[in-house]
């Protein structure tokens, strides 16, 4: 069994599933920090997706700093290093964008985006942030 959720949904690529079901395992928990993380056969095993489509959002991962590789070992969830706040904000910048683009081809108002946000905020980390 898979330590993260994931159902995978066509109309995007797999491995970005794949990134994101493991980011948000870390953002809620599911995932701590210092976990091994099963092989990239195992994950290909479950899913029934290519192995080399799990190495690919391995790989990201390990780019983006969720993931630590140790050669021999595998691949662990990373120490979550506080980083400067112009970088992390950098880092976000596209995806800020992209969820504006959406929500005004959707309709929403400012306020309705915000509220959203609060939800989904309030799911994944409860009331501790």
């Amino acid at each position: 069994m898979l330590p993260f959720t994931i159902q995978i949904q066509l109309g995007e690529p797999i491995y970005e599933q794949i990134v994101r079901a493991v980011k948000k395992a870390v953002a809620t928990g599911q995932l701590q920090q210092g976990a091994q993380m099963p092989s990239v056969r195992v994950i290909s095993r479950e899913l029934s997706v290519n192995p080399n489509t799990v190495q690919k959002a391995i790989s990201r991962l390990t780019d983006e700093g969720v993931l630590a590789s140790h050669p021999g070992s595998g691949s662990f969830v990373a120490d979550r290093r506080p980083s400067l706040r112009a970088e992390r904000m950098r880092a976000l910048q596209p995806l800020i964008e992209q969820l504006l683009v959406e929500s005004a081809h959707h309709g929403l108002t400012a306020d309705e985006l915000l509220d959203l946000i609060r939800q989904h905020h309030h799911k994944i980390h409860g009331n501790d942030h």
